[in-house]
């Protein structure tokens, strides 16, 4: 016999490909050109390179011709691109605007990811990585999915579709960035530990940590959980450990000494890119410090109580989650494309769907459809899209308030389900 709930996939398989096609004429006909014209309009940037071009010159000019990327030589090609100049500038002078100045500004190893790229043409490499990070992105998703055992061909092609037309997901397709990367890794690594893959999960969060401030907190967690049971998951640390001495030490082969580049790379950064967390915005740098420091303690905490999770039970799943939003909210993450971390709690909310009280589920559905409403409306009423409007961003909105709304929640749905999920926390 039919569900409901089986009954219902196939409207949302509709309203995804309706979505999806919708997201793809606001981004080509409204955000592209009104986003380009806004970059050029100060007049400091000559050409929008996206993000992916910084770490691509850094790898090609480390593996090919044994440049540092992190040099001063490489960053000023690099500003020549995007500025027509080399940048030189002095922090924090009242009245002067600070110029974002695209350096390299990843763990060495990333180049590794990035090596295959390295003999093409960037105009080649720009043409096809939307469509890899698009790729690897669905990949997340239907890794979801299948921990979540909510895994049909329906529920998948709605499930990317919604989730590629987000304006989170868009935005990191459009720069090109790499945070879709970190985020398809963490995925697989969880997805590896559910099925008993424990070497292969070690490797896959290895690889993530080449966006460090994404992967630290979850990768607390499973080294936590690893630890706390050496005798039977060891291959997971063994698997994780072996890689990351094995990147870091090619690294340091390829580039001596890179650790002292890369970290002085990271407080230029601060400077340059100056960048928050959500709660500081919120609660001012003092407070949001303080709410930040005692969160990440009471993630800890909650990690260390439940330790002794079965990696294929629903329970590890939610810790993962829970420390997955934890970072959108304590690291300075505050850009949207850094929301990839969170297709999994979102994934989680949808699973328990029954257990949301009413105004839980408005909330979700107020946050899924608002791009594509809105997205619609500006396709329909055209309205003008000179560079200093922020109309064109208006399906962006909500995209601020997910990484604070979206545990509330989850933690609504625990108070409703409270008997259920400690009864799951006990027999996992």
């Amino acid at each position: 016999m039919t569900s409901p709930a089986q009954k219902r996939i196939p409207l949302w398989f509709l309203l995804s490909l309706c979505v999806g096609a919708t997201t793809w004429l606001y981004v080509h006909q409204i955000l592209i050109p009104w986003a380009d014209a806004r970059a050029l309009q100060g007049g400091d940037l000559k050409v929008q390179m996206g993000d992916l071009y910084s770490p691509w010159v850094g790898t090609r000019e480390l593996l090919l011709h044994r440049r540092n990327p992190y040099g001063q030589e490489v960053s000023h090609e690099i500003q020549r691109v995007f500025y027509g100049r080399a940048i030189q500038q002095t922090y924090g002078e009242p009245g002067v605007d600070v110029v974002n100045e695209q350096r390299f500004a990843y763990p060495v190893y990333a180049v590794f990811l990035l090596a295959p790229t390295v003999f093409a043409d960037f105009a080649q490499v720009q043409s096809w990585a939307p469509f890899a990070l698009a790729l690897l992105t669905a990949i997340g998703v239907l890794l979801g999915l299948d921990i979540l055992h909510l895994l049909s061909w329906k529920m998948a092609i709605a499930s990317v579709l919604f989730t590629l037309s987000s304006p989170q997901i868009v935005q990191g397709l459009r720069l090109e960035q790499l945070a879709l990367v970190v985020g398809c890794l963490l995925a697989a690594g969880l997805w590896c530990v559910k099925k008993g893959h424990l070497v292969a999960a070690g490797v896959l969060l290895a690889f993530s940590t080449i966006k460090p401030q994404m992967s630290l907190l979850p990768l607390a967690w499973f080294i936590l959980w690893a630890a706390c049971e050496w005798r039977t998951r060891w291959r997971l640390l063994a698997g994780f450990g072996v890689t990351m001495a094995a990147l870091v030490g090619a690294g340091e082969l390829l580039l001596p000494g890179w650790l002292s580049y890369f970290f002085a790379g990271l407080a230029a950064y601060r400077r340059y890119f100056p960048t928050t967390s959500h709660l500081r915005l919120l609660l001012g740098d003092r407070l949001g410090i303080a709410v930040s420091t005692s969160i990440v303690i009471c993630l800890l905490a909650f990690g260390w109580r439940n330790r002794k999770v079965a990696g294929d039970s629903r329970r590890f799943t939610l810790v993962v989650a829970t420390f997955l939003m934890a970072t959108l909210l304590t690291f300075p993450l505050f850009t949207p494309f850094n929301q990839a971390l969170l297709i999994l709690p979102a994934l989680l909310l949808v699973s328990e769907w029954a257990t949301l009280p009413r105004l839980s589920r408005l909330t979700f559905i107020a946050i899924v459809t608002w791009p594509w409403i809105t997205s619609a409306g500006l396709l329909l009423l055209r309205p003008p899209l000179n560079p200093a409007s922020q109309v064109a961003l208006l399906p962006a909105f909500l995209a601020s308030f997910v990484p604070l709304l979206l545990p509330l929640l989850l933690f609504s749905r625990r108070q409703i389900a409270g008997v259920r999920v400690d009864e799951d926390a006990v027999t996992g």
